[in-house]
């Protein structure tokens, strides 16, 4: 402070010192400031030739320059004697001037020499730092600012000297109470007469909030996949760009951000030609755009973004620059492609399914669209559903089951079936199967779906069936239970060995097998002696082989008509549900199968389960306990032969085992008091049981998991521990079992060890499904959990299982 003192009084004495008039004039030739000598001497002459005066002198003027080198005005020095005083006055209303300027000017003014050291600071430095200026000056200049910057801005000092040009930084500044600002400044040297750098005047201003802006800005555009630009209208340089840029192209910004026709590298050359051409040509004649596009963001991903560029036209209709945006929008395209290729999918199997399906609104049950299968089945033509409604279909009688099964599915929202006539059919009654199920759109029941099939042969037979006498009752009797466990049956194979057993059983013949056979060979792998019945197709066609030497009776074939008509009703569609299934457990490889789909499963499948229980609870186990007592009771009260006794007895005893063996069936299906008693105490009450049965120990440890849980995962984790247990006990042949229940806050974590003799799990990948590992995986995943196994010959099998305590949202 005190050098720049010493400055100003030596500028004083110089001025004091001058004995000649001054002025300052502008370019042209006015005078914008002049001295008490100037004044004096041209006292007697008025302003307008005192103006004309000082152009006479415009031989002795000194140019002054701004900081481009252009002249903005001149120093004109009269060449003329002044009284000391007069100078001394002049030289002290230039030093106010320019003092009432620093002083109260919102930006700082920092004056530092070679040695950084600050020797003057305007007053506005404790606006922005907090610092008084007798604190900095006389400071290293460089000590207020950021380490992380200290070094850059040092460097910009030094350049500023080096090169006697002005540099404009941006750094950061530790204010006095501890926080930091971000401070823009421009750093310009001053020469002495020599043309050396004498000191160094720094101008800065606080920009704190226009970069929290910035920040706030750049955070938003990170937020929502985004970059801003602006550029010149030929795209030479960015004169903006956000840091986004970089996220969404791939390219760092530095690398464009002087060359941005460097992003057309990263873009599809189909794309990058629609946009050199096109896109190109409209923002040409000043026409704004917005055009999708594709990044080659890395190799072998393929991003999008859309575009969207206004360009900026002056008022003269001259495009000064342009400004865009970028939208990364991805996720977007995926997830229509996604949605485009399901709908594909779901068209085609609508389209083509044997099965005759439409939809109906809610509104009056209105046809929206159907398929040619119902159009084969019901005789109407697709284009006269149009303003028709379903119930017309159906026979009058028959209108009130059917309206009744439609409100049932609006109001549970689950699928429902029924058996019906449709009316006004030319070929004389058709009896249909309709299963309606409901459509669900963005959680909100939308329309009905239907799916019909025709049943009028399968209903025919049943009717000529039950015409038969005792025989016929038998096969009747043999085709209900066949059809009722034929609803429970979930695979083509399964399906195959329950028909193979019912011919067996009911026409008591003992080779019967499936036989794909290849098409046209059909008559070549034929014999006499065997019987041929076709049920369905896969590769090639598939026929239900029986060996035989005896012929049946008319009734006889009716009846393996009518069950090979029930297989065959069943056979395509148990094919499609397989495939689906196939591909559902593609998806479950790949983490993509709707976790709410399992969830469907397995509640179907505890559904049925409970449902079996209650079946053999109350009909065949109190019927066996009926049947017990009576036995009892007439063992008590009359006298029989030794052996007639022991024979009561064996009775007896054999009911006993019975009615044990459906209980512990009953229980295994569905475990009493599992929901009321919580999944540990139900879990020590199964560990307790099976160690009766058991040659293995099991330790079993829980603690308190914090939350409980829902239905789904105790049996989840119930059933899970069943199918472990179950494989300990018929594979592993291990002594001791140890199985760990804990929970997180956010977790629950199984596991399951035995020192059994384990298994080689990379072998036996293809055969899980018969394993009932896959089972576990799927229950698992069902849980929005994971799953890791692990084991090999002689060391045993260890499960870990982690799935979280709150599940989303179906």
């Amino acid at each position: 402070m005190q050098t720049c003192r010493d400055l100003i009084r030596s500028a004083r004495q110089l001025l004091q010192d001058m004995p000649d008039p001054m002025c300052i004039i502008d370019l042209h030739g006015q005078i914008l400031w002049e001295n008490e000598a100037f004044r004096k001497r041209f006292q007697a002459v008025d302003h307008r030739n005192r103006e004309r005066e000082a152009r006479r002198s415009h031989h002795h003027a000194i140019p002054i320059r701004n900081d481009d080198g252009q002249t903005i005005a001149f120093t004109v020095i009269v060449k003329d004697r002044l009284s000391q005083t007069t100078e001394e006055n002049i030289t002290v209303a230039h030093d106010e001037r320019y003092k009432i300027i620093a002083e109260n000017t919102s930006d700082t003014i920092v004056l530092v020499d070679h040695q950084a050291i600050v020797r003057y600071v305007s007053p506005s430095l404790q606006l922005i730092t907090g610092y008084r200026t007798e604190e900095y000056e006389g400071m290293d200049a460089f000590d207020i600012i950021h380490p992380d910057d200290r070094e850059r801005v040092r460097f910009a000092h030094d350049q500023a000297v080096q090169t006697k040009e002005s540099v404009d930084i941006e750094y950061r500044v530790y204010h006095a109470q501890g926080h930091v600002i971000h401070i823009e400044a421009r750093v310009k040297p001053v020469l002495d007469c020599d043309g050396n750098v004498k000191y160094v005047v720094a101008v800065a201003r606080d920009v704190t909030k226009r970069k929290k802006t910035e920040e706030l800005l750049e955070n938003i555009l990170d937020n929502v996949n985004a970059a801003v630009w602006s550029t010149d209208k030929d795209f030479n340089q960015y004169t903006f760009c956000s840091e986004s840029m970089e996220k969404i192209s791939g390219i760092p910004r530095e690398e464009i951000l002087f060359n941005p026709i460097r992003l057309h590298d990263h873009i599809h050359p189909e794309d990058n030609a629609i946009l050199m051409g096109e896109v190109k040509a409209k923002l040409d004649l000043g026409i704004p755009v917005s055009q999708e596009f594709r990044f080659i963001h890395v190799e072998g991903e393929t991003r999008w973004g859309r575009l969207i560029v206004h360009p900026y036209v002056d008022h003269a209709g001259v495009i000064e620059r342009l400004d865009g945006i970028i939208l990364d929008i991805t996720e977007k395209k995926r997830s229509e492609l996604a949605l485009e290729e399901s709908e594909q999918r779901y068209k085609s199997l609508f389209e083509n399914n044997l099965d005759g399906v439409f939809s109906i609104e809610l509104n009056g049950f209105y046809f929206v669209n159907a398929n040619r299968s119902f159009e084969t089945i019901t005789g109407i033509q697709l284009h006269q559903l149009s303003d028709r409604c379903f119930l017309g279909l159906i026979y009058d009688e028959e209108h009130a089951s059917v309206y009744e099964t439609l409100l049932q599915v609006m109001q549970q929202g689950e699928p429902r079936d029924i058996e019906c006539r449709l009316a006004n059919m030319r070929q004389g009654e058709k009896i249909v199967s309709i299963t309606f199920v409901p459509i669900f759109l963005s959680g909100k029941l939308n329309g009905i779906h239907g799916i019909v099939k025709d049943i009028t042969k399968r209903k025919h037979d049943e009717r000529e069936l039950i015409k038969s006498e005792e025989r016929y009752k038998a096969l009747q009797q043999s085709l209900n239970r066949f059809s009722t466990d034929l609803a429970n049956v979930m695979k083509v194979s399964d399906l195959e060995n329950r028909l193979i057993d019912e011919v067996k059983s009911v026409l008591h013949v003992t080779n019967v097998s499936i036989e794909e056979v290849p098409r046209g060979q059909e008559h070549a792998l034929r014999n006499e002696q065997d019987i041929w019945v076709k049920i369905g197709e896969k590769r090639q066609p598939v026929y239900l082989r029986i060996e035989t030497d005896q012929s049946f009776r008319k009734i006889e074939k009716e009846w393996l008509e009518t069950a090979v008509h029930y297989v065959t009703i069943l056979y395509d569609n148990l094919h499609l549900l397989e495939d689906l299934m196939k591909r559902l457990e593609e998806l479950v490889s790949n983490n993509e199968t709707p976790k709410w789909m399992l969830r469907l499963l397995f509640r179907l499948s505890e559904k049925e389960r409970a449902a079996l229980s209650s079946d053999l609870h109350d009909s065949v186990l109190q019927d066996l306990i009926i049947w017990y007592r009576k036995l009892e009771s007439l063992r008590s009260s009359k006298v029989f032969e030794d052996n007639t006794a022991r024979e009561l007895l064996q009775i007896e005893e054999g009911l006993l085992d019975a009615i044990h063996q459906i209980r512990i069936t009953c229980n295994e299906l569905r475990p009493p008091f599992l929901l009321k008693m919580g999944l540990v105490e139900s879990l020590k009450s199964l560990f307790s049981y099976t160690r009766m049965f058991s040659n293995y120990e099991i330790e079993f440890f829980a603690e308190q998991l914090g939350a409980s849980l829902n239905e789904e995962q105790i049996l989840g984790v119930y059933r899970i521990v069943q199918e472990l247990l179950h494989n300990a006990t018929k594979h592993s042949k291990a002594s001791k079992v140890t199985i760990a229940l804990t929970g997180t806050e956010d977790h629950i974590t199984f596991s399951y060890s035995d020192d059994g003799i384990g298994m080689d799990i990379a072998a036996l990948e293809g055969s899980f499904q018969h394993m009932g590992i896959a089972g576990i995986e799927k229950r698992v995943l069902s849980l929005e959990g994971n799953v890791q196994f692990h084991s090999a010959p002689g060391q045993g099998f260890h499960v870990m299982i982690q799935f979280p305590k709150t599940m989303m949202a179906r």
